[in-house]
């Protein structure tokens, strides 16, 4: 996943949202940490439905909790390999 800063995102939004549009999640980092991602829609919608329909924020916020301080993130390999498996 590429990652962009605050800057360079408002500079290139268009241009970002083609590449998260044809698959590619953008990540956007501020003074070098991670801020947000930017997903495609139907990612989002995904990610909602895997949630049983609850409010996404508060779904996010108790995987947050579970996945505690000690969570370093996805790899691409893994992200890679449960893409495959849909």
């Amino acid at each position: 996943m590429r990652t962009v800063s605050v800057a360079e995102a408002r500079n290139r939004l268009t241009e970002l949202l083609r590449e998260v549009e044809q698959g590619a999640p953008v990540a956007i980092s501020r003074r070098g940490r991670g801020v947000a991602v930017l997903i495609a829609e139907g990612d989002y919608e995904r990610l909602r439905s895997a949630a049983g329909g609850a409010d996404f924020s508060a779904w996010l916020a108790n995987w947050r909790a579970r996945a505690g301080t000690g969570f370093d993130g996805i790899s691409p390999d893994e992200l890679a390999r449960w893409s495959l498996a849909e």
